[in-house]
């Protein structure tokens, strides 16, 4: 079954909803495992629907279409915000203070309640059961995705697929590829302990903010001396605390941050690469450091099998103007922990550069990506052939 101007009507028809629902979510976005409203929201609304749903992992939805067959196939939206203080001027702008969807979360929990509506009317065509995922807390570990499995989300789930739209592809183009997608996920903190003192009188002290300085500036030259310039890697230093007086060295600085990589060599050998030098650094300084890190979510790795099918199906419903050539991202998802259980492929959408950046207080999504998105994907499950 194609797409054909009844799916199409009946899109039409759930297209002001859809974006209804996507505010909503927008003006009460929250962070993970505190997802409340957005909980209730998406059960009201399945409810509404008649999808029969229950709640798990505390604030986590899975809707259920049952048609008795031997198979299901799940798909996945995340559901959480992130904390940050939204900038957009919007109308329907974040009613909760520090906390915001910058990274479109709000337009996934719509599209797939979009795609439940749609596969209720077109039941009939359906090939299997389905289940809808509304996850909670994917961006931030622990993260939903683990909860979700402990308590049996994919006990009778055969495929999984789980999308992202992404600013960096055009506007309802399609990316999908098999093997690694997204990046392993990796979280590290660093304490350094050194001795404060007078401003004044530098000499006297173990300076801990000095010594960080060149800290960070040195675990760049891993990726620049130590790492093959054809393997991608990334180091990120985001976060950065000492000091509490302009006049005052402090004792202690802490910096946290996240390394992301495609391969699990790679992965280990900066690991290692990063505790070295650290540990170097800091004596040279006569510091002491203590080092944390954590090796928090495996690459997402699209299965081969599902993935040609879905490429294959995808190609017999959307013309080839629609597909994209990208790259894999060094973005990171805990949809990695599914593929590890069951054939899984993840897909990126296209949502353009007029979104904006991921994860900055100014992303804005557009909102066409919505309709086009719902379409693409209910059809994908109708035709799909595994």
């Amino acid at each position: 079954m194609k797409v054909n101007k009844l799916l199409e009507k009946q899109i039409k028809e759930i297209e002001k909803d859809v974006i209804k629902w996507r505010r909503y979510f927008h003006m009460y976005p929250e962070l993970g495992f505190e997802e409340y409203k957005t909980s209730e929201k998406i059960q009201e609304i399945l409810k509404e629907i008649g999808i029969n749903y229950e709640v798990k992992a505390k604030t986590g939805v899975v809707g259920y279409i049952n048609k008795n067959f031997s198979k299901t196939i799940g798909i996945r939206a995340d559901i959480d915000a992130l904390p940050i203080e939204e900038q957009t001027g919007l109308e329907f702008c974040s009613k909760n203070k520090g906390i915001m969807h910058a990274c479109g979360h709000d337009g996934h929990t719509a599209t797939l309640l979009g795609v439940g509506f749609i596969l209720t009317k077109f039941i009939d065509f359906l090939n299997y059961n389905v289940k809808l995922i509304f996850q909670p807390c994917e961006e931030k570990p622990p993260g939903g995705a683990s909860e979700l499995i402990k308590q049996g989300v994919l006990d009778d789930v055969n495929f999984l697929i789980g999308f992202h739209f992404i600013s960096d592809i055009p506007l309802n183009k399609i990316y999908i590829e098999k093997g690694t997608i997204m990046a392993n996920t990796d979280r590290f903190k660093i304490i350094i302990e050194g001795k404060g003192g007078h401003g004044s009188a530098p000499d006297t002290t173990n300076d801990p903010i000095v010594c960080s300085s060149y800290m960070i500036s040195s675990l760049q030259t891993i990726l620049s001396r130590r790492i093959s310039p054809y393997e991608p890697a990334v180091i990120s230093v985001c976060k950065i605390k000492g000091g509490y007086a302009f006049n005052v060295i402090p004792d202690i600085v802490e910096i946290e941050g996240t390394v992301r990589t495609l391969s699990e060599k790679i992965r280990m050998k900066i690991k290692n690469e990063m505790k070295n030098i650290c540990k170097k650094i800091a004596s040279s300084f006569k510091c002491k450091i203590k080092f944390f890190y954590d090796c928090y979510s495996p690459s997402v790795k699209n299965d081969s099998k599902l993935t040609e099918a879905i490429e294959k199906t995808s190609k017999e419903i959307l013309p080839l103007k629609y597909f994209y050539k990208y790259h894999p991202s060094m973005g990171g998802e805990d949809f990695a922990f599914y593929g590890k259980i069951v054939p899984s492929t993840y897909i990126f959408i296209g949502c353009g550069k007029k979104t904006g950046l991921h994860h900055n207080s100014k992303f804005n999504l557009d909102e066409r990506v919505l309709s086009f998105s719902i379409k693409y994907l209910s059809n994908l499950i109708l035709n799909l052939k595994i």
